[in-house]
């Protein structure tokens, strides 16, 4: 008899063995990945969602164990599949690599998923993929949505949360007034919409209970998006009513009743009236559409029986195995290069100490420092800082700030997206490539606000060692260079500069290049990498 590798290994033992591996250095490559992301669940109460996605994946890929043993039994699709999908893994695993380096940290649970993917398609071919989509698309909703795509939703949701909330106050007679997120009742001191209660959260969650109910609701696709996006104006008035029996109870009761347990058990009730709503929408769809016939609980038809390769399958499971051990020595080796969660203290000492040598006496401008409260200068991803308020002989202001951050693990918040979220409103963006004078200056980007009556310029940039960037993602590709050229990695600093806008534009403008011109020589000495690092 002559003895194959198929004789020596049946199919479901090479099968499981090369499941098993697999997994292991998939566990190996994303661990660290999976804990990060559990702490994003209870961190932050608009991802609380994602806890109860894995064990509702496990349930769907139990109810399917019988097809993939089937698919085990009749034999699979081409095994060219399973080769691209191990090529696959290589992109899969440079995206775990760039969400390491802190490019974009939301890369990493998604690079997972896919690479789960691409693993299944190598186990079972493209019929087990199709079988585990569902549960895929499940385990999809647990990753948390980009920071970036968070406030993009943010921003839109408080401002008709804050407009509804006003015209509701208004209707029940505590003549309220709007002006840009602070609600002004008479009675009490202006209620401020933060973050908190943009309704981003009851938003997120929503649409995740829409989406997780769409697999198992037997409806056209149409209806089935309808109901998802449904979500968005039923999170804007439940959170408007949230606002609106805030000031209410306030004014009517105590502030002391729209503060605290009270406040938390207001949104926890008014979120379950917004999942009832979305419910019923649901059920009035599908009552005034035509049932589609329910799926037969027969199993489907096992695919057609093919002959085995085992070849191009075995180098499909070794260039798998090579890729995801190469993706999780490499994301190893980053995590021990940019992994520092604590900035040096001595470092951040020498940092603040050339911030603070901005001197408050600049011509006809006379300053003073200005100091930020911790838990702020932290949320703007800065380990040090340096603030200081000027005022000119006619009265204008003008605001300096410059932070430094020494830690690779945060990424600062440019006041495009800060002064938005207070209330800011954005009437103009531009690039300003050369606002310091001469020709040598970094290439600004400029902003005008407005916030009721107030109206306000800002110019800021960035910079990491002596390379100079209006926008942050300029900064972190040459920073990834340094990365990977194995260079030392400078600090990262964020330059903002806000010029109160008192009369024209076009004279502020003309007033802030003027401050900017003085303020350069200065701000170079105070930011160089010898006034950092001594």
């Amino acid at each position: 008899m002559t003895t194959t590798p198929e004789t020596l290994f049946p199919g479901s033992l090479r099968e499981r063995l090369a499941g098993v591996v697999l997994a292991l250095l998939l566990l190996a490559a994303f661990a660290p990945t999976l804990v990060e992301m559990g702490a994003e669940w209870f961190k932050h109460a608009e991802y609380g969602h994602g806890v109860l996605m894995p064990p509702v994946a496990l349930w769907m890929v139990w109810e399917r164990r019988g097809r993939l043993k089937g698919l085990r039994r009749s034999g699979r699709g081409s095994p060219w599949a399973e080769i691209a999908c191990a090529l696959a893994l290589l992109p899969i695993g440079i995206l775990l690599l760039l969400g390491e380096m802190r490019l974009s940290w939301f890369l990493k649970p998604f690079a997972f998923v896919a690479a789960l993917g691409a693993c299944i398609v190598i186990l079972y071919s493209w019929e087990g993929l199709k079988a585990l989509l569902a549960p895929l698309f499940v385990l999809s909703l647990m990753c948390p949505i980009p920071w970036r795509v968070l406030v993009g939703i943010t921003l839109p949701l408080k401002r008709h949360a804050t407009v509804l909330a006003t015209g509701l106050a208004d209707l029940s007679g505590l003549d309220a007034s709007l002006q840009g997120n602070l609600i002004h009742v008479p009675g009490i001191s202006s209620l401020q919409v933060v973050d908190q209660c943009s309704g981003v959260r009851s938003f997120v969650s929503l649409v995740s209970i829409a989406l997780l109910g769409s697999l198992f609701w037997k409806r056209h696709w149409l209806l089935k998006a309808a109901v998802v996006l449904s979500c968005a104006p039923i999170a804007v008035a439940v959170n408007a009513a949230r606002i609106w029996l805030t000031a209410l109870l306030s004014v009517r009761v105590s502030p002391e009743a729209a503060q605290g347990f009270f406040h938390f058990f207001e949104g926890f009730v008014l979120f379950a009236a917004g999942a009832l709503a979305l419910l019923g929408w649901a059920c009035v769809l599908g009552a005034i559409s035509a049932r589609r016939e329910a799926a037969s609980s027969t199993p489907p038809a096992p695919p057609p029986f093919r002959p085995d390769r085992p070849l191009l399958r075995g180098a499909a499971a070794v260039f798998a195995v090579a890729a995801l051990a190469a993706s999780a020595v490499g994301a190893e080796r980053v995590r021990d290069r940019v992994g520092d969660s604590v900035a040096d203290a001595e470092e951040s000492e020498r940092m603040d100490a050339a911030f603070q040598a901005l001197p408050l006496e600049l011509e006809e401008y006379r300053g003073e420092r200005r100091e930020w409260d911790e838990r702020t200068v932290r949320a703007s991803g800065a380990d040090s800082y340096g603030s200081a308020r000027y005022v000119d002989a006619h009265g204008r202001i003008y605001e300096v700030f410059v932070g430094g951050a020494l830690r690779n693990d945060e990424n600062f918040h440019a006041p495009n997206v800060c002064m938005p979220t207070a209330g800011w409103e954005t009437l103009a963006t531009a690039g300003e490539q050369h606002p310091l004078g001469e020709g040598d200056g970094p290439a600004m980007q400029r902003l005008l606000l407005q916030r009721g009556e107030e109206r306000m310029l800002v110019y800021y940039w960035f910079q990491a060692g002596d390379r100079l960037a209006g926008n942050e993602w300029d900064v972190r590709f040459h920073r990834l260079l340094d990365l990977l050229g194995g260079r030392d990695l400078p600090p990262t600093l964020i330059i903002s500069v806000y010029v109160s806008v008192e009369d024209d534009v076009t004279a502020a403008e003309t007033a802030a290049r003027r401050f900017l011109a003085i303020l350069a020589p200065y701000l170079r000495t105070a930011t160089s990498c010898g006034g950092i690092h001594g």
